[in-house]
């Protein structure tokens, strides 16, 4: 079975997945999208409410500005990989309720998920966005000491960020974004670089 189809496979399995409370809260399962031959996957930290509706990744405010900071980067939301630690929407209060941070026994239950679909993409860089996606790859480090470091784990790279929602706190971490975003395409193997976007 080739990549494109294990990857199908897999997202239909996760679609279906009741492995963790959440599948009886969820509108539905957010598998990930992307290639999967994609050099760079981009990992957050689970589907909030747009997300829960349209089955896909970072569609919401958030995602918008994920899409700008690709393009100001030379990429292109359909060459990377773009998925979250934990598949389907974690929230508090009746619905549609507030968005909540994934709970450790959530992470875990979704752990088989992610370690597969890095298994099948083997992508070169690995951007995390935020503490909970920092956490999966890096344990113990604290993004607010790391973000904007590369570092190598075997043969690939781990770009600790910010989660792209905390664009809606200005500027300064707009700003802040954009320019450790820009390191992505640098970080990629001179043979596996994406050509980058006409502007």
């Amino acid at each position: 079975m080739n990549r494109t189809a294990a990857l199908e496979v897999l997202h239909e399995q996760i679609r279906r997945c009741q492995r963790c409370p959440l599948h009886r809260t969820r509108t539905q399962a957010v598998p990930g999208e992307g290639p999967a031959d994609a050099r760079v996957m981009l990992v957050g930290e689970a589907p909030g409410r747009q997300e829960d509706l349209q089955g896909r990744p970072f569609v919401g405010a958030a995602g918008r500005f994920l899409d700008s900071l690709l393009a100001s980067a030379g990429l292109d939301r359909a060459q990377v990989y773009i998925t979250n630690v934990v598949k389907s929407r974690p929230y508090v209060g009746p619905p549609p309720g507030r968005n909540r941070a994934p709970s450790a026994d959530e992470i875990a239950a979704c752990r088989p998920w992610l370690d597969e679909q890095l298994r099948i993409i083997r992508p070169a860089v690995v951007v995390t966005l935020g503490q909970v996606a920092l956490d999966y790859f890096l344990p113990g480090r604290r993004l607010a000491d790391v973000h904007g470091r590369p570092v190598r784990v075997g043969e690939r790279v781990i770009l600790p960020l910010y989660h792209p929602a905390m664009a809606r706190y200005g500027q300064r971490w707009q700003t802040l974004l954009r320019r450790e975003f820009s390191r992505v395409r640098r970080l990629l193997p001179a043979r596996s670089r994406a050509p980058a976007r006409p502007r």
